[in-house]
């Protein structure tokens, strides 16, 4: 929890100091976005997820997938995939850890597209809903988003058997990246634009039109979206406008708004109210 409020502290400091000096979006508040308020409320609901939800629902699914495919050894198997006892494992670790960012970066580029199909949209629009986009937007992650985006690509990657210590490598890596891309800030990495996400390629995805945030899904590395057909990348052009269209502009409407959403269009009675909590 110390770390996480050390970063968390470096992070306002550092990024808020990038968008005085370098805005992409010179008209954004720096420091203290309108937003921060409630991505702090969902920096602090991701901690007690990371904390007591995540590695273990990776190791559920792991351990579910066993049963699947190998009925009769399934402890057996589970036990050498979650103590990463793999063939990646025997790679020089400088080597496991980039192969790691790269799978995870493939797994989770499918499922963020996933994620923006009609019915999964709702949840990861929460991500979205952020108007005045910065560092901090990194947190704003729904729980039904993480239960597959964020622990079904942690369970996916640990089945190649990469050793714990790739994990651990990666880990901090993720956190400062994530933040990073989200910042507020005009880099676009030149002529690497394309080899690694840089701020501006990532807050192209945020743009509020939906023909834009439906492209630029790789976390990392850009190349999947030049695969795929994805990317989005104008030269000498900048995105803004970023948010969601009749969003919940605070923490508790984006959590519940989404399970309003999916129970309308299921043809679920409403309780009273819940139009207003969502609202």
């Amino acid at each position: 929890m110390l770390m996480s409020l050390t970063s968390l502290v470096a992070f306002f400091m550092a990024f808020g100091l990038g968008a005085r000096l370098w805005p992409c979006n010179p008209g954004q508040r720096a420091f203290v976005t309108r937003d921060l308020a409630d991505n702090m409320l969902w920096w602090m609901l991701g901690i007690v997820l990371s904390a007591f939800v995540y590695g273990d629902l990776a190791a559920a699914y792991i351990r579910a997938g066993s049963g699947v495919l190998a009925p009769r050894h399934a402890a057996a198997v589970a036990s050498t995939i979650l103590a990463g006892y793999g063939w990646a494992a025997r790679l020089p670790l400088a080597v496991q850890a980039l192969a790691l960012l790269f799978a995870m970066d493939f797994a989770q580029y499918w499922l963020h597209r996933a994620y923006h199909s009609a019915w999964l949209w709702p949840f990861h629009a929460v991500h979205h809903s952020a108007e005045e986009l910065d560092w901090s937007a990194t947190f704003r992650i729904h729980p039904a988003n993480f239960v597959v985006y964020s622990a079904g690509a942690l369970a996916i990657v640990r089945l190649i058997g990469f050793s714990p210590a790739a994990f651990v490598i990666v880990g901090p890596f993720n956190l400062v990246y994530g933040a990073l891309v989200h910042a507020n800030l005009k880099w676009t990495f030149g002529p690497f634009r394309y080899v690694i996400a840089s701020p501006v390629y990532h807050r192209w995805h945020h743009v509020k039109d939906p023909k834009v945030h439906d492209r630029n899904f790789a976390p990392t590395f850009p190349v999947l979206d030049v695969i795929f057909g994805t990317v989005h990348m104008p030269k000498n052009e900048l995105p803004s406008d970023y948010g969601v269209e009749g969003a919940s502009p605070h923490f508790v409407g984006q959590l519940v708004s989404p399970f309003v959403e999916i129970a309308a269009r299921l043809g679920l009675p409403r309780r009273a109210g819940a139009g207003e909590a969502a609202a």
